[in-house]
């Protein structure tokens, strides 16, 4: 018992982390080892929340509502990023969804989605975006 309890006491030890500087610290998410020297976390704190962005709604900028956000993509290379907007038909019958750029947007101070220049009619002509 007691060189089993030894044993389990010596594992124990042996995987204590001691304390490393973040350089010396490799971070690994999916393969990919990630630094953070020159991360900005007040840039991030000013990016859009996809948590709240999915349960917006989009208007014009004449504040009439032109659809509802169904969700929101990342390209494979991540390089770009669309929001899926779904255009509802007359009395908010029907489902469509459309994908549009997130550069195409602004945000307001409230965190509502503005698309300039839109209208009803014009996004129900887009065509339609599927998931494949």
């Amino acid at each position: 018992m007691k060189i089993l309890t030894s044993l389990a006491l010596t594992a124990a030890l042996a995987t204590v982390a001691l304390p490393v500087t973040a350089q010396e610290r490799a971070h690994v998410a999916g393969g990919v080892k990630l630094e953070y020297q020159d991360l900005d976390v007040q840039i991030i704190a000013l990016g859009w929340s996809m948590k709240e962005l999915l349960r917006g709604k989009v208007y014009n900028e004449q504040g009439k509502l032109v659809g509802y956000v169904n969700d929101a993509i990342l390209s494979q290379d991540g390089q770009a990023t669309f929001v899926i907007v779904n255009v509802a038909g007359f009395l908010s019958v029907g489902h469509k969804l459309i994908a549009l750029p997130t550069p195409a947007f602004a945000l307001t101070d409230s965190g509502d989605l503005v698309l300039p220049n839109a209208t009803k009619d014009a996004l129900e002509s887009l065509p339609p975006f599927h998931y494949r």
